[in-house]
C-alpha cells in the first residue's frame, strides 16, 4: 500500500497560491493503486487539502483503502449548544464522508459521535500514552464527565495507577468561565499523580485542577497538544507531560516528551 502523508507531503505536492487556496499534485500512484492518506485536519486548508487529494485519487483511478486523522477539527462541537449554533461535527464529517474512504482511523476522537457520523470509522485509543507513564503507586485524576468513560480503560493499560480522584467541572459556554472542583483532593497529597485527557487547548482545566491539590509528582498526558498558551503556568505546577504528536507541532518545553502517534 502506497502512503500520502499531508503532515509531511510524503507522496504529494502542496501548493499554496497567494490567495490561500491549496492545490494538490500526487506522485508516484497509478491505477489500481491501494493508498493510505493521513491527514491531520488541524483547520479548513488541511481540510481542504484532503478533499483535493480524495479528488486527485478518484481522477487516477486509485483505490482509496485508508484514511488516517490523528486530529479531527470540529469534533468539541458535536451537538447543538445554544440557539443559532452550527454542529460542527457534522460539518466536516458529511465532508470527510465524500472522499470515500474503505476505512478511516480517527486517534482518540474527542467525541465518539465522530465513529458514527463518519463513514467506516474506527476509533484508536491513547493506550500507548498511558503505557509511556512510569510513576510508581499513582493516583489517576479524572478532569470532567467525559474523561470519566475511559478511566476503567487506563487502570487496566498501567499498573502503576492505584487510586482515582474525580473532578466535577462546569464552564459557561457563552462567557468560557470555567468553575471546577476537585472531590477529593487530599487523596493527592504527597502522591504521584496523573491527569489524563484527549486535548489540552489552553490548559486552563488542568491548571484549575492542580491549584487544588499537593502531590509530590503531577504528569499530564494529553493525546492532542495545542498549548494555545504556552508553557508558562504548565511548568509552575507540571513536572512532565506526555503527548502524541497527532497535530505535528514541535513543543519547545523541557519537560514534554512527544510519542508517535498510532500510525
Amino acid at each position: 500500500m502506497k502512503t500520502i502523508n499531508l503532515n509531511t507531503g510524503e507522496g504529494v505536492k502542496i501548493t499554496i497560491f497567494p490567495d490561500g487556496q491549496p492545490h494538490i499534485n500526487i506522485h508516484n500512484i497509478t491505477e489500481a493503486d491501494e493508498v493510505k492518506v493521513i491527514c491531520s485536519i488541524t483547520d479548513t486548508s488541511k481540510l481542504l487539502q484532503l478533499l483535493e487529494t480524495a479528488n486527485a485519487l478518484d481522477n487516477l483511478f486509485a483505490k482509496k483503502k485508508a484514511l488516517v486523522i490523528p486530529y479531527l477539527m470540529g469534533a468539541r462541537y458535536d451537538r447543538l449548544m445554544q440557539t443559532g449554533d452550527s454542529i460542527d461535527l457534522k460539518v466536516v464529517s458529511n465532508l470527510v464522508n465524500s472522499c470515500g474512504f474503505e476505512k478511516v482511523y480517527l486517534y482518540d476522537v474527542h467525541s465518539e459521535v465522530s465513529l458514527l457520523l463518519i463513514n467506516n470509522a474506527i476509533g484508536i485509543t491513547n493506550e500507548n500514552l498511558v503505557k509511556a507513564y512510569d510513576m510508581p503507586d499513582a493516583v489517576l485524576i479524572c478532569p470532567d464527565a467525559g474523561a470519566s468513560k475511559k478511566v476503567g480503560k487506563y487502570f487496566g493499560w498501567n499498573n502503576n495507577i492505584k487510586d482515582i480522584v474525580y473532578c466535577s467541572k462546569n464552564r459557561e459556554l457563552a462567557t468560557g468561565s470555567l468553575t471546577l472542583e476537585v472531590l477529593e483532593p487530599q487523596v493527592c497529597n504527597n502522591r504521584n499523580c496523573v491527569i489524563i485527557d484527549d486535548i489540552c487547548d489552553g490548559g486552563g482545566t488542568f491548571l484549575a485542577i492542580a491549584e487544588k491539590i499537593q502531590p509530590a509528582h503531577l504528569t499530564l498526558i494529553v493525546t492532542h497538544g495545542i498549548f494555545s498558551k504556552g508553557f508558562d503556568e504548565l511548568h509552575k505546577y507540571f513536572q512532565q507531560i506526555i503527548v502524541s504528536n497527532s497535530l505535528y507541532k514541535t513543543y519547545h518545553s523541557p519537560v514534554v516528551t512527544t510519542l508517535q502517534h498510532f500510525a
